[in-house]
C-alpha cells in the first residue's frame, strides 16, 4: 500500500502526485493538514514537512524520484 501525505497548495505535492501517476501505481491521497495526519507524518519522519510518500516500510519526504522509485523497487 502507499500512502502520500500532502496538501493541495503544495506545489512539491502535486509534482509527487503527478509523478506517481506517471508511474501507474495505486496510492491513497491524504491531507497533511488534518492533526492526525500531520502527527502520523512527524511519528514516522521526525519533521512536519511534506510530501511524505509511504511505500511499504520506506517514508519519502518531499519530493525525491530517486527515493520513491527506490522504494517502488523494493516492493516487488
Amino acid at each position: 500500500m502507499i500512502e502520500l501525505y500532502s496538501a493541495d497548495s503544495c506545489i512539491w505535492c502535486r509534482r509527487t502526485r503527478a509523478y506517481l501517476d506517471s508511474k501507474g501505481v495505486d496510492y491513497t491521497c491524504r491531507n497533511a493538514a488534518e492533526p492526525e495526519n500531520a502527527e502520523r507524518i512527524f511519528s514516522m519522519t521526525g519533521q512536519r514537512g511534506f510530501p511524505v510518500t509511504v511505500i511499504g516500510s520506506a517514508a519519502v519526504v518531499g519530493y525525491d524520484t530517486e527515493a520513491i522509485d527506490k522504494a517502488l523497487g523494493d516492493m516487488k
